[in-house]
This record gives structure tokens, C-alpha cells and sequence, in this order.
């Protein structure tokens, strides 16, 4: 456990120097800085601690069993993908939300194609802190404590406002929850390949849909959500059922060979 609270104030330290250093070249308040420098500081502390300090290679949190992986990685993105267009496909039905192409359409086409490899990134670097560094130490006290504490700091970390409305308590519940489904991903599996496919389809959406979907009625956001995708009743119900098809999933035969790779 201390040593997840170094992590964490490492993590601080080196955003906080970071932030500080760069705020007189950018246009922007402090927090929104902050909170961009902290992916930085995220991937050199997870460094320092595995390669430096532990001696191990990242292979060993949760991408070993690349056999398994691919299946385990591919699923993921499916599973994604799939909730994406159904909840867009029920929204545009319904008529919660219309389709709004952005008139933009650099900012549209260097979205869609070069945010492909950068979803992948980020989706890698977080499971290997939240669900690699994270949940695989706090499951020395508890499955439980271990799922629930994760999710938590996951979301926390995601929020993007510092304000709290009932708008940012339903996002962070949404966080919480997908938070736990990505735990649950890696506790069925023993690996990181599913909950990686699926962070970055889910992440792909989220920023791509801000330039293709309009949301009709913002006094239905409570249940409908917002471009967020994770701050709506509904979207909360998409991501249990996703959890539940995870745990289908994964505990079919082959697909969790992965816990007899796990090393």
C-alpha cells in the first residue's frame, strides 16, 4: 500500500513541476494544464517503479500470453464498439440524439484517422497503471477494496470539471462503473489485452462523436447523457451489460487461458 501512495505523489510532484514550467506558454488555466501533464508524469513514474525499482518488465502486469491476448484484445475492441453503435443507433432512433457533422472537416479527418493510434496509446499507458499497478496491488488486501478503489481513482482522474454539479456526480458514477468493468476484464482474464480493446474503442468514441453526433435535449441528459457517453441512467445500464458479457466471455473454455500464462 505505501508504496502505491509514493506512486501517487510522484505522480503529483512531477505534473505539478510540469504545469508550473509550462503555464506561461499556454493560453490555458492551470488545471487544464495539470491535468495534461499528469499522463506524462503517470508514464515516468510507471517506469521508474517497474524498471527501475522492481526490476520487472511490463510484460508481467498483464501482457504475457500473446496467443490468448489477440483473441482477448480483438474482443475487446468488438465489445466497444458494439455498445458505442447501439447506443448511438437507439439515441438516433429515439431521436435523443441527431447526427451533426462538424463543419471542420480537417479538424474532422485528422480526428477520426490520428486519433486511432493515440486511443491505443493512452488506452495501454492507463491499464497499466489502473489496472497493471493499481488493482494488482490493492489485491493483496482485497478483490473487493482492490475493484472499488481503482474504479474510484479512475474516475476521479477523468473528470474533467472541477466543479461538482449533478451533472459531474452522474459522470462520475459512470466513470466508477466502467472503471470496474475494465477491473473485472483483467480479473477474468489475468490480462490487460481485453481491457485495453475496450478502453480504446470506448475512448475512440468518446472523443470522435463530439464531431459527427448532436444531442437533442439537454434537459434529458440525466438519462440520455451527453458526448461524454459515460454521464447518463442509460449508459450505466450499456456498461453493466458489457461487465456481464465480459465475464460470458472470458470464462468460455479457451478465451481465459490467459490466467494459466499470467507471469
Amino acid at each position: 500500500m505505501w508504496s502505491l501512495v509514493q506512486f501517487g505523489l510522484c505522480v503529483v510532484l512531477i505534473s505539478l513541476v510540469l504545469s508550473l514550467l509550462a503555464l506561461p506558454w499556454f493560453e490555458l488555466s492551470w488545471w487544464k494544464i495539470f491535468r495534461r501533464c499528469v499522463s506524462i508524469a503517470a508514464a515516468f513514474s510507471l517506469w521508474l517503479w517497474v524498471r527501475k525499482l522492481e526490476g520487472r518488465t511490463f510484460r508481467s502486469y498483464g501482457f504475457s500470453a500473446a496467443a490468448h491476448g489477440r483473441r482477448q484484445l480483438i474482443f475487446g475492441v468488438l465489445l466497444g464498439l458494439g455498445a458505442l453503435a447501439f447506443c448511438f443507433g437507439l439515441g438516433l432512433v429515439s431521436g435523443a440524439c441527431h447526427v451533426a457533422v462538424s463543419s471542420d472537416r480537417l479538424r474532422l479527418w485528422r480526428t477520426v484517422i490520428g486519433f486511432l493510434p493515440a486511443a491505443f496509446l493512452v488506452s495501454v499507458l492507463e491499464e497499466l497503471v489502473f489496472r497493471g499497478f493499481i488493482l494488482q496491488r490493492l489485491l493483496a488486501c482485497s478483490t473487493p477494496c482492490a475493484v472499488v478503489i481503482s474504479s474510484a481513482l479512475y474516475a476521479v482522474v477523468h473528470v474533467k470539471t472541477g466543479s461538482l454539479t449533478p451533472a459531474t456526480w452522474r459522470e462520475l458514477g459512470g466513470l466508477f462503473l466502467l472503471g470496474g468493468v475494465l477491473a473485472v476484464s483483467y480479473l477474468v482474464t489475468r490480462q490487460l489485452y481485453l481491457a485495453v480493446g475496450l478502453h480504446a474503442a470506448l475512448a475512440y468514441g468518446a472523443r470522435v462523436n463530439k464531431l459527427l453526433v448532436g444531442w437533442s435535449d439537454a434537459a434529458a441528459s440525466w438519462f440520455v447523457g451527453t458526448s461524454r457517453l459515460v454521464d447518463g441512467i442509460f449508459s450505466w445500464f450499456v456498461l453493466a451489460g458489457m461487465g456481464g458479457i465480459v465475464v460470458w466471455w472470458a470464462t468460455r473454455g479457451s478465451h481465459a487461458g490467459g490466467r494459466r500464462h499470467e507471469g
